[in-house]
């Protein structure tokens, strides 16, 4: 039986770098804060803007804050004061990946978000 695909590293990197927005998706999935997975029944969810995260590993561990940019094609999230100052004095927002973050608050804004949640509850 023939493999779908290959497992050659090279590869397998452009299939998740050129994948589609709606497979993306999936890949911007962090973990649920302990006390959010018994209420919710699930492990992880997408995140979202405004979200609130707690940042896991790196240089702003255990820092808090609130998504304020989401960017799919870097697979890379935008965290509230997560930010670093350039030589020439300006400040930039600091990207992170999905898997260093815990989601502690969910943004509830979105309607189908907000039942997606509630079915995966039942």
């Amino acid at each position: 039986m023939m493999k779908k695909y290959s497992g050659k590293p090279s590869k397998q990197r452009k299939r998740h770098f050129s994948a589609p927005f709606h497979k993306k998706h999936s890949l911007m999935s962090a973990h649920l804060a302990a006390s959010l997975r018994g209420k919710i029944n699930a492990r992880s969810l997408p995140l979202r803007k405004g979200d609130k995260v707690r940042i896991m590993r790196g240089d702003f561990k255990d820092y808090e804050g609130e998504i304020t940019k989401v960017d799919l094609k870097a697979i890379q999230v935008y965290v509230d004061g997560a930010v670093v100052e350039k030589a020439d004095g300006t400040r930039i927002e600091y990207p992170i990946h999905p898997s260093n973050i815990e989601i502690i608050d969910i943004n509830r804004k979105d309607e189908m978000r907000d039942k997606a949640i509630e079915r995966k509850g039942e």
